[in-house]
């Protein structure tokens, strides 16, 4: 008996030794930047903010990230664009003059959440809103079984913001991101972790680099927030057959975040947040980035995705309604895409956004 209460004992020890190793480890290392212990992504940031090209930056957290970069920025911005990755190739160049300033916050999977979350942060900490909006809008944002949560990087902004819109105070009862203290103990951020601290190794601690030239074959954020993709997958540079395999899998269930997808939800908050907007002089654009033909073609055969047609009607309805100017389209016969213009089922190459803002 007693000898099974020893081994009972040391089992217990040991469990707690190792759960507190692997916390620390991961609290430490900290790769995505989820405790802000992760002093590459605030260097990332302030150099992004002083007006230098990065490269290299891979497997952050895209949300703390952008909130590091608007702690960090030097100047005031006019313009910002906030939408998915399917918006992060529009640039600066494509529809602005040099003397206004501008940057693309996009972030991958972008939720309603995130576009008043950033917004959010402009008005917490700078104290004013940039002249001009741009929103970045999939058809997911309207469906509340998405599945987008991540937003809640940014939680406090978002919970400041909707009290600015409803001019009231919400419910100050503080609550804990579980999701974010549970990856102390993941296995998968455990394992990342270990392949990050891993890579810091191997490049003397260093886990992006400045690039003064487009012509590397690596990810790249310019000095605006835009992306370009590493050489390999940049326009000319893939296979059309590879882009057509890719947009045939795409449009295979589940296709991302418009699974359960039947009614318009989030409806009334968008539309306080758009109020809110134009109550402050903010100048909204609206923006629809197009599914590769392929894509759409075949998904808007199928009843269950017809909600990407009823979500570009409602907007339709909603600029005509608050005199937003609206640029794109899901459908992108309308402006005359071809499968070459893409590189998947759903991310155009930048001269897509280029077209349609010029």
């Amino acid at each position: 008996m007693k000898k099974n209460i020893k081994w009972l004992q040391y089992s217990i020890v040991t469990i707690v030794l190792m759960v507190s190793v692997i916390s620390i480890l991961n609290y430490k290392i900290d790769s995505l930047g989820l405790f802000g212990n992760s002093n590459y992504l605030s260097q990332a940031a302030k150099t992004l903010a002083s007006g230098k090209m990065i490269a290299g930056l891979k497997n952050t957290d895209e949300r703390l990230f952008q909130e590091l970069i608007i702690k960090n920025l030097q100047v005031k911005n006019d313009v910002i664009a906030i939408g998915s990755s399917r918006m992060m190739q529009l640039r600066k160049r494509f529809f602005l003059e040099n003397k206004i300033n501008f940057f693309n916050h996009s972030v991958s999977g972008a939720s309603l959440e995130d576009y008043i979350a950033i917004v959010g942060a402009y008005e917490l900490i700078h104290g004013y809103l940039p002249s001009t909006v741009v929103l970045g809008i999939d058809p997911w944002i309207f469906n509340k079984y998405s599945g987008q949560n991540r937003w809640k990087t940014l939680s406090k902004y978002y919970n400041y913001e909707i009290e600015k819109i409803y001019n009231k105070k919400q419910n100050s009862n503080a609550t804990i991101n579980t999701t974010k203290w549970k990856q102390l103990i993941n296995y998968d951020y455990t394992i990342s972790n270990i392949k990050f601290f891993k890579t810091l190794l191997e490049n003397n601690g260093k886990m992006f680099y400045i690039a003064d030239t487009f012509n590397i074959d690596d990810s790249i954020k310019e000095s605006d927030g835009s992306i370009h993709y590493p050489i390999s997958r940049r326009y000319n540079n893939i296979k059309e057959s590879k882009i057509k395999k890719s947009a045939i899998e795409y449009s295979k269930k589940p296709v991302y975040s418009l699974e359960t997808f039947t009614t318009l939800d989030n409806i009334n908050l968008f539309e306080s947040f758009i109020k809110y907007l134009q109550l402050k002089n903010v100048n909204i654009i609206f923006f629809l980035p197009p599914y590769n033909p392929i894509t759409y073609n075949l998904l808007i055969k199928q009843p269950e995705y017809k909600m990407i047609d009823t979500v570009e009607n409602y907007l339709i309805k909603i600029s005509n309604e608050y005199n937003i100017d609206m640029k794109g389209s899901y459908n992108p016969h309308k402006y005359s895409f071809i499968n070459k213009d893409f590189s998947d089922g759903m991310h155009g190459h930048d001269r897509v956004a280029k077209k349609i803002f010029e």
